[in-house]
């Protein structure tokens, strides 16, 4: 027997424990048709042994948001839920979500977002069908000859292999994507979703465009699609407001030439899944209201003319707002 095979058998045999876990869980009063559900895991084309990446889980959750069954109906979002196949996310106004995959991909969902969540059964490839607001993307690497993750928007699909990258739908009917890390495929196809899960129809003009990191892209319909350079991140150069009966902690940036507008987001860990809030400004003074007192991670940005927003710059700040008392 030579390592190769000795290898995969081992690999084997931890997907043949997990699989005998899982079907110990089946018992008399358990129906097959709530069994059927778990997927179990598999090996892929690597001979590696890897998790399912659907249902994803529900990390964290800032404000209102809803789960989406199959026919649309809605239910509250909370954190720990399962969200399957051909199940959707929607988030308020003021709200964020981060989802967490079965094979270790992550996703997080800003104010006024809505997702569809489909599963590629032959490759075991997750689709976010983007239908409003943003996604951002944490996608795990691996060697692969196929997509491992897919962002589909209403003018093209986005293949991923892993990588750190943001997508959101526009009101002129386009896609904007920045890449932040690794490289994404923009495939520029009109997608019909069949009613059977995972599968689905494409008609292709063979436009396809590499997505480099540090370059945005703004995706239409017709014309070339044409990366670009995104800005740099915002420096910080100090901060403001924190005393008062009713303190606004203000955020002053160091101007970046070409910018039209920054951003400001403030979370609770290192890696922005669990945001608290965000602000825009016109000007690269950014204000934030109602937080108490934490050690924060800020992140800065800014976008473009066109509307790309930039790379981030990350900051560790302890928020301690003072109150004034009157005598």
């Amino acid at each position: 027997m030579n390592s190769n095979t000795s290898l995969f058998l081992r690999r084997s045999g931890v997907c043949l424990f997990l699989l005998t876990g899982l079907m110990g869980l089946i018992t008399p009063g358990v129906s097959a048709a709530a069994v059927s559900t778990k997927r179990l895991p598999y090996i892929d084309d690597n001979q590696q042994c890897r998790g399912q990446p659907l249902p994803a889980t529900v990390e964290h959750l800032t404000g209102e948001a809803w789960k989406l069954d199959v026919k649309g109906k809605q239910e509250p979002l909370q954190e720990g839920m399962k969200v399957d196949e051909r199940e959707g996310v929607m988030t308020s106004p003021s709200a964020f979500v981060s989802l967490s995959l079965g094979d270790g991909s992550r996703i997080v969902l800003p104010s006024s977002s809505r997702i569809t969540l489909h599963l590629n059964e032959e490759h075991s490839i997750p689709q976010v069908i983007l239908e409003q607001g943003q996604v951002e993307s944490y996608v795990i690497k691996r060697a692969s000859d196929y997509d491992r993750f897919q962002i589909v928007t209403p003018v093209g699909v986005l293949g991923v292999r892993g990588t750190h990258f943001r997508v959101r739908n526009d009101d002129g009917g386009q896609a904007v994507l920045e890449v932040l890390n690794g490289q994404v495929a923009v495939n520029r196809e009109e997608e019909s979703l069949s009613s059977q899960p995972g599968k689905h129809s494409v008609v292709s003009d063979n436009d396809e465009v590499q997505v480099m990191a540090r370059q945005g892209l703004r995706i239409q319909k017709q014309g070339k699609l044409t990366p670009v350079e995104l800005l740099p991140a915002p420096s910080l150069l100090g901060q403001a407001g924190q005393t008062g009966p009713a303190p606004t902690w203000q955020l002053i940036m160091k101007p970046i030439e070409g910018a039209t507008r920054y951003r400001a987001q403030v979370a609770t860990d290192p890696a922005f899944l669990n945001i608290k809030q965000e602000q825009f400004s016109s000007t690269p003074q950014v204000s934030f209201h109602d937080l108490k007192a934490f050690f924060y991670h800020v992140r800065l940005s800014a976008y473009d003319a066109q509307g790309l927003e930039g790379e981030t710059g990350v900051y560790d700040i302890f928020y301690y707002p003072r109150t004034t008392r009157v005598q």
